[in-house]
């Protein structure tokens, strides 16, 4: 599942995960996250850094350019 979207092995990865997850969990949300990039089969260099959902702030312009803040 390779995105459109350009990764850099300089910087890591932020990847946005609930508070507790299982190790068949985190072991799924890396295998998705490795196709994503663009290398489903090894690391390749990338860097992934995980962060709790509960203390990411998004902001988001819609396409009308009104502000959305979750």
């Amino acid at each position: 599942m390779k995105s459109g979207r350009k990764f850099s092995k300089e910087n890591a990865v932020l990847v946005s995960v609930p508070s507790k997850l299982s190790l068949e969990q985190t072991q799924h949300i890396t295998k998705e996250i490795l196709g994503i990039v663009g290398c489903p089969s090894c690391y390749s260099g990338f860097k992934f850094q995980f962060i709790d959902e509960g203390e990411i702030i998004t902001a988001r312009f819609s396409e009308n350019q009104e502000l959305s803040i979750h």
